[in-house]
């Protein structure tokens, strides 16, 4: 017989055993993979524990309820994202994996299905929005950084983890105005092979302003401002979305609009505006790093 003490040593072990499972992952993943796949088991685990089922190794039934219940609250994205946590785990553990059984996958047809919206689409950051934000920016240390990283982000097409990553010496010297920078690693660049972005020489100026008056000569070259100077560490990711939200807020945006912006939004904005321009998709699907025409 299993006693209430003895169920609880061993959910505390096997919580255990999957974090450590997952923190050899350390280095092969991105971080914001690695914290996906524990969020995610932690959320299966917690539910577990809650609807008194077993969360390692997870029945395929234990796992199909799980879904069904976060069909609720959770987008078709976010599903898709749980299974691949549950799943990773089970392999890291060898154990046997129920995401495959037909049972789950019903499921999640199911849910899916329950889920026929089209994704929200972030709100493009075009040329004339950006420049409204740009000029809503402040006369200050932090605002001198937004401007250059707002321009910096829609010149470039960068992920907001990518452009918060840019480094000072991966600026190319000027040619004719406008220069290059590498962006050493995205999304969808594991292994570092990197890819060049164009910067214009209006985004040029205000990345050396934001330099000079930061006192920055080599590093991360948009970081965290306290007490009017800047840090060493970068730039959180999430710290994109937010400076973009104020830089609207300031322009007089309209809730909606604010409430739209993302930090992908300098990216769409951008691919928009080549679209407009003439550009094909294939050249833009390169300068942004896209895999899929999707």
């Amino acid at each position: 017989m299993v006693t209430p003490s003895n169920s609880k040593t061993q959910q505390r072990k096997q919580a255990a055993d999957w974090q450590e499972a997952l923190a050899r992952l350390q280095g092969a993943y991105a971080d914001a993979t690695l914290r996906a796949y524990r969020a995610d088991m932690q959320a299966f685990e917690d539910w577990c524990r809650k609807a008194r089922r077993r969360a390692l190794p997870a029945n395929p039934r234990t796992v199909a309820a799980f879904i069904a219940h976060e069909t609720e609250s959770c987008s078709a994205a976010t599903l898709k994202r749980r299974l691949a946590g549950i799943r990773k785990v089970h392999r890291l553990l060898r154990m046997e994996n129920p995401v495959t059984d037909e049972e789950v996958v019903i499921a999640m047809r199911r849910a899916l299905r329950a889920k026929r919206a089209r994704p929200q689409q972030a709100l493009g950051l075009t040329n004339d929005l950006r420049d409204q934000l740009i000029a809503s920016c402040p006369n200050s240390l932090a605002g001198t950084r937004d401007r250059a990283m707002i321009a910096l982000g829609y010149d470039t097409l960068c992920r907001r983890a990518e452009l918060v990553a840019l480094l000072v010496e991966d600026l190319r010297p000027p040619s004719n105005g406008s220069t290059q920078i590498l962006i050493r690693r995205s999304k969808n660049d594991p292994y570092g092979e990197g890819r060049l972005g164009y910067v214009s020489s209006e985004s040029l100026k205000l990345v050396h302003a934001w330099l000079k008056a930061a006192g920055i000569d080599v590093g991360y070259i948009f970081r965290a401002v306290r007490d009017n100077r800047a840090g060493n560490r970068p730039l959180h990711p999430y710290s994109v979305n937010r400076i973009l939200k104020q830089a609207a807020r300031a322009a007089g945006l309209s809730a909606q609009a604010i409430e739209h912006l993302s930090g992908h939004s300098m990216r769409v904005g951008a691919a928009q505006d080549l679209i407009v321009s003439g550009l094909g998709v294939l050249p833009i699907m390169q300068a942004g790093g896209w895999e899929t025409m999707n």
